[in-house]
Formats: structure tokens, sequence, C-alpha cells
């Protein structure tokens, strides 16, 4: 029966993630109930014992509502297993232990019956370890239960009768153990398999976004977000800045010192650059010793802020300590992205500029017209 969607938001509250887990302890309180109205219809037969009864009943009642009370109200959340499937076991396993102390002597071998079921759910949940502890824990309660029946109800013993059904039980709790194990770690090395290749999925694609040497974006990269960004514009038409920027006779430095020192120069660039300019500014390497610097909602008037304090940092960065007499400068053309115009006719101007400001003797800025 599907459930209309209010009653479902009633009972299983407004966060998806959560459905599946307050579903499942709704289907264990309805065990719950269910097994206490055998309960009730038991004791007047003389099936269970009117004595251990109120015990079970509150038992059973409690547990259905604490359980579904703190996953439905999020409380659970707070806690190392946010979905209680360890708690939950291990008080179904003391559930099913009262249960057996509380029922006729013929029909407690159907109980326990339930104490080796309790582990199937756990297992596409629980980690191995969890499993190992929750198996150990019902293997003594089991134990424990047989011994106290023999002082609850000493006038229904059968001592050999028990022990063989306490073994019985425990050899097909074992048995159900070894299977949740397998089913546990192959879900267990699926999730790893699964995050090893997310992760590796993650470094593909960073590499085929990033620039290996300066771990900036690259032109690739840069031409998606330019992409993006236009039909952004064309809806908003916000002010737009593209700056090319170029390094000045980068050249003599790889000649001088060795491509060694040439790379050791680019990417203390490429940082200063990043961290220099606006946090909302996009900077690319486009080629060489050629950067591309994307300016959302900024005018050329205020992308010549920017580029000037970057400038101020790299005149007094020490890019070659160990050969003072070199310095680092650079050069750039500013454009202005014009309504309905291609984000390539805005780079080519840019770059147009940069090379008016190279033929003008560099180290300067130049604003295409």
């Amino acid at each position: 029966m599907v459930l209309p969607p209010p009653l479902l938001r009633l009972l299983l509250g407004s966060d998806p993630e959560r459905h599946a887990a307050i579903g499942l302890t709704l289907s264990t309180s309805g065990l719950y109930l269910f097994n206490a109205g055998l309960v009730l219809a038991a004791v007047p037969l003389g099936y269970a014992s009117a004595k251990l009864a109120p015990y079970l009943l509150a038992c059973m009642l409690t547990g259905a509502v604490v359980f579904y009370a703190l996953l439905r109200s999020g409380l659970s959340r707070r806690l190392p297993d946010p979905n209680l499937v360890m708690a939950q076991a291990l008080y179904c396993a003391l559930t099913v232990a009262v249960g057996y102390l509380t029922v006729h002597m013929h029909f407690r071998g159907v109980v326990l019956a339930f104490m080796p079921a309790i582990l199937l759910p756990t297992q596409f949940a629980l980690s191995p370890r969890r499993i190992r502890q929750l198996t150990l824990a019902m293997f003594l309660l089991l134990i424990g239960t047989t011994a106290v029946n023999w002082y609850v109800n000493e006038g229904e013993t059968h001592i050999y009768g028990d022990i063989l059904r306490c073994a019985y039980v425990s050899a097909i709790l074992l048995a159900v153990c070894e299977v949740a194990l397998r089913v546990s770690r192959a879900r267990h090395d699926m999730k790893l398999k699964s995050e090893a290749l997310a992760k590796a999925l993650h470094k593909v694609e960073h590499m085929a976004s990033h620039d290996q040497l300066t771990g900036l974006i690259n032109r690739h990269r840069m031409h998606e977000i330019l992409d993006k960004e236009w039909h952004r514009l064309q809806r908003q038409h916000h002010p737009t800045t593209l700056i090319m920027m170029d390094l000045d006779h980068f050249k003599r430095v790889n000649d001088s010192h060795g491509h060694q020192v040439g790379d050791a120069v680019l990417r203390q660039f490429a940082l200063l650059a990043d961290t220099c300019l606006r946090d909302a500014d996009v900077v690319a390497r486009w080629g060489g010793e050629e950067f591309l610097v994307f300016c959302p909602d900024t005018t050329p008037e205020q992308a010549l802020v920017a580029l000037n304090r970057l400038r101020e940092q790299v005149r007094f960065q020490p890019f070659l300590g160990q050969h003072p007499s070199v310095t680092i400068t650079f050069s750039a053309g500013l454009a202005a992205v014009r309504p309905s115009e291609s984000m390539e006719s805005a780079i080519d101007r840019a770059d147009q500029a940069l090379y008016q400001a190279k033929e003008a003797g560099r180290d300067r800025f130049m604003q295409s017209p």
C-alpha cells in the first residue's frame, strides 16, 4: 500500500536520506507490536508466564518507541552510529532473551530461532569487526539466558535439552555470522574500490583541467568557464574585463639560468597572480609565459587597481635570490567585454593591447579601446 506524501513526511520526516533507516525501524517496531499482541493472547492460554510477560511487553514497547523517536527527531545524528544499527540489534537480542524466559518451554526453540536472524540486516550496515562483536554478545546472551532460565523456570528445567537447543542455535548463529562477515567484507571492499575510483577520477579531472607546472587552470578549462560566463553576460549585462598578461624578457631567464629556474619563476608568478588578484577573478595559464585573467563584474579601471597591486608584489618578490641583478616584470592588456561580443573577440583585443604594451617598452598595462 502506497501512503500519501503528507503521511509519509509525517512518519519519515523531510530528509529523504533518512527515510530508509526510519522506515526499517518502523517495520521493526511493527514486529514488536505484533509480538506484543501474541504475548497478550498467550498469557490467558498458559503459553506465556504471567509474571514475566509485563517485562517482555515493556521491553518490546520501549524499543519500538525509543528507537523511532531517536531517528525521527534527528537526535541519533549526533551519535557515532546515526542509524543505531548496533544498538537496535543488541536490544532486539535482549528482547529475544526475555521472550525465551517468558514463553512456555515448547515454544522456546522457536523464540531462539530469531536470534541468528538478527544478524542478517546488519551485514549491510556494520563492519566485520562490529558483526563479530554483535555475534559474541548474542552468544553470551544465549548462554546467560539458558542459565537464568534454570533459575527462573526451575520447575520446567530440562538441562540436556536446553544445552542441545543452545548448541544448535549457537551453530546456526556462527553460520549466519560467517555469511554476514562475507557480505560485510565484500561491501567494505566495494566501498574502498568505489572511493579509490572516485579519487582517481577526481585526479584525472584535475589533471585535465589544470596546468601541471603552475597549478592554475589550463586553456581548455578557461574556455569552458568563458563559454558559460558569456551566456550569463547576455542575460545580465554586468561589466566584465579580460586581462592578458605576459612576463617580460622571459626567454632571457631561460637562456641565462636554465629552464629549471624559468619554471620556478612561472610557478611563483602564478602563485602571486592567484593570491593578489580578487577571489572572484579566474587566472589561467594561457601558454608559455602568458596568463589570461577573467574578471567578472569588473570594469577595466577596477582591474587596473588589482594589476598595480600585483606589479608591486612582483617587483619586491625575490624570484631569483641567488641572482639579485635579475628582475622580473610583466606587461598586460585589458579588454572590457562588449555586449553581444564573443569571448574570442575580447581575448583577441586583450592580446592586441598586450602587444601594444610590449611595443611601448614593457612593464606597463594598456587598455583596448
